[in-house]
């Protein structure tokens, strides 16, 4: 699969652009979607899009009680000024660590899905490092760390779901995956484990972030940007907000569907 296509959308009907994008998501990891035309109704054109990659998985959460599923099919990831920065990433400002989103879902979507609402004056750029180049620069920087990472299962857990895999792990044609969110490593792992968790983001802070393996993707009101969620690891950069709502994006999961 090739790492990074942006797709520009020619036409207004939603399900001619869902299946345009999963025929680009067919051979492609992240897909940036650029409309050509104005979307008078975000909700509704991202809906049908969404609807013809796959199924949809039921993400929402309440932060507020510790991430409670709440049912529905769309996240809000929106800047709010009167949530503590540090309270909750989604609703921040701040830089958000690379990771997989469905880490600690015991059935988790396969293609992630993200809309735009409003873009922030400055920074916000949605971060991705591919597999494979991340895994040939570890095997030489740390090939201990490596091994760990690729030997040992790590259980993430959220509330009352979790998940039990390697960080990382290959795919049947040898392709890198991952399975890791540092915040929610289980309380109830090993010592080593814990520490494996935080020698992987040493790593990924000391060595990747910000370094050469980094693609930054931005979203202009309108556009979109759908990735594989085991394939690549993602993250966000730190942006300026001064009033809720500066930085609005709406997220999906999606279980893909061959036909």
């Amino acid at each position: 699969m090739q790492y990074l296509k942006i797709l520009k959308l020619r036409h207004n009907s939603p399900e001619q652009a869902g299946i345009d994008v999963k025929n680009a998501l067919k051979d492609t990891k992240v897909v940036k979607i650029v409309p050509e035309w104005h979307i008078a109704n975000l909700r509704e054109f991202y809906d049908g899009v969404t609807d013809n990659i796959g199924k949809g998985v039921l993400i929402g959460e309440d932060f507020t009680k510790g991430g409670i599923q709440t049912g529905e099919k769309w996240l809000e990831i929106r800047y709010d000024h009167d949530i503590p920065d540090l309270a909750a990433y989604r609703h921040s400002k701040n830089a958000q660590p690379l990771h997989t989103d469905e880490s600690y879902i015991s059935d988790p979507a396969d293609i992630m899905f993200f809309y735009c609402i409003n873009k922030a004056e400055y920074g916000g750029a949605t971060t991705f490092i591919d597999g494979p180049a991340l895994v040939d620069h570890l095997k030489n920087y740390d090939p201990q760390l490596f091994e760990d990472l690729t030997k040992t299962e790590v259980c993430y857990k959220k509330a009352t779901e979790s998940r039990t895999r390697p960080i990382i792990s290959f795919d049947a044609n040898g392709v890198p995956m991952f399975n890791y969110n540092y915040y929610c490593v289980s309380k109830e792992e090993s010592e080593f484990n814990k520490q494996l968790n935080q020698r992987f983001f040493n790593y990924l802070e000391d060595q990747v972030a910000h370094s050469y393996m980094m693609q930054e993707v931005y979203l202009n009101p309108g556009e979109a940007v759908a990735w594989w969620d085991e394939y690549v690891l993602h993250g966000r950069n730190s942006f300026k907000a001064e009033k809720t709502n500066d930085r609005f994006i709406w997220k999906a999961g999606i279980k893909w569907m061959e036909n």
